[in-house]
């Protein structure tokens, strides 16, 4: 069996990007509140990244459609924009400081935090200390979630490197 990273990765709404997984997680069938989170330092990152928890409809096949919440965060433009789900840009990192304020003591937060309950997923998205409710989507159960990060283009530093603390948990 394929793994789901390696067939989300071929969805066009991550065309450019390398992308890895941090883990996955099976939903139960009653309601939990799980997420995905890590912290970056901007100065040690590609230009564009790229972070989510996506599925695919394993009843399709290769005709399915990544579903799930991802976004692209633009760390020249200081801007996030969604992937998936059609949103456009969703907000910018903000900072006193700009991007400088963001150090190997004090990174970056990117995290998801999702609701699941019947069919429905209730994302929230968390850059810094903002937060963003997003649309909720319908999913198909049983159903894996899993995690995505990325980075435009070529990069030759280790990806551990770039995306610290990495973290998928449930209540």
């Amino acid at each position: 069996m394929e793994s789901l990273i390696a067939t989300a990765a071929a969805d066009p709404a991550f065309a450019g990007f390398q992308v890895q997984s941090y883990g996955s997680l099976l939903l139960p069938d009653y309601p939990i509140r799980f997420g995905f989170q890590v912290d970056i330092v901007p100065t040690n990152c590609p230009s564009s990244i790229l972070f989510g928890l996506v599925s695919r409809d394993p009843v399709n096949g290769e005709s399915a459609k990544t579903s799930g919440f991802a976004v692209r965060v633009d760390l020249e433009m200081r801007e996030v924009w969604d992937v998936l789900n059609g949103s456009g840009l969703v907000g910018w990192v903000e900072h006193p400081l700009g991007l400088a304020g963001f150090t190997d003591e004090e990174p970056l937060l990117l995290g998801w935090e999702i609701e699941y309950h019947g069919h429905a997923l209730i994302p929230k998205l968390v850059v810094a200390d903002q937060q963003w409710l997003y649309p909720a989507i319908q999913c198909p159960h049983p159903i894996v979630i899993e995690t995505i990060v990325g980075w435009a283009g070529e990069w030759e530093q280790d990806p551990r490197g770039i995306f610290l603390h990495p973290a998928l948990w449930r209540e």
